[in-house]
C-alpha cells in the first residue's frame, strides 16, 4: 500500500502544501535528490517538504500534466511532471522519486529530477488549444 502515500505526496506537491508534502514523510526522513544544481539532502520531514516546495516557489503556473506512483518490489516509485511558469518562461519538468515506506510514511527517498526544461511554442500552443 505504499502507492497510497506516492499518491498524497505528488497531490500536496501539485497543491504546493508544505504541510501535506511533511506529513508524506517520516520525521527523520532521508533525501537525496540529484537536480541540475548537483546534489541535495535533507533529513527530516520539515526540511525535505521546504525543499520540495522550494523547487516550485517562484512558479506563477503550475500544472500537474502526468503522475503516477506505484510499487517497485519494496519501494514506492513516485513519477510526476508538471507544466509551469516562472518569470515569464513556460517549462516542463519531472521529477522520479524512489523511496522505501514504513507505516504509510516515507523514510529515505532518492530523487532524480530533469531540471525545468523551456518548452517549445508549439508544445506551449498545443496545451493552451
Amino acid at each position: 500500500m505504499s502507492e497510497a502515500v506516492g499518491t498524497r505526496l505528488i497531490e500536496a506537491i501539485a497543491s504546493q502544501d508544505t504541510a501535506a508534502i511533511s506529513t508524506c514523510f517520516a520525521a527523520d526522513a532521508q533525501l537525496r535528490a540529484l537536480i541540475s544544481p548537483g546534489l541535495r539532502e535533507r533529513t527530516g520531514a520539515p526540511e525535505v517538504a521546504a525543499l520540495i516546495v522550494g523547487w516550485f516557489a517562484d512558479s506563477t503556473e503550475l500544472e500537474l500534466v502526468d503522475s503516477e506512483a506505484t510499487e517497485v518490489g519494496d519501494r514506492v516509485h513516485v513519477a510526476y511532471r508538471f507544466e509551469g511558469v516562472e518569470e515569464g518562461q513556460s517549462y516542463v519538468v519531472e521529477q522520479h522519486l524512489y523511496g522505501t515506506v514504513r507505516d504509510e510514511k516515507i523514510e529515505r527517498a532518492d530523487l532524480l529530477c530533469s531540471g525545468f526544461r523551456p518548452r517549445l511554442a508549439e508544445q506551449v500552443r498545443e496545451t493552451r488549444a
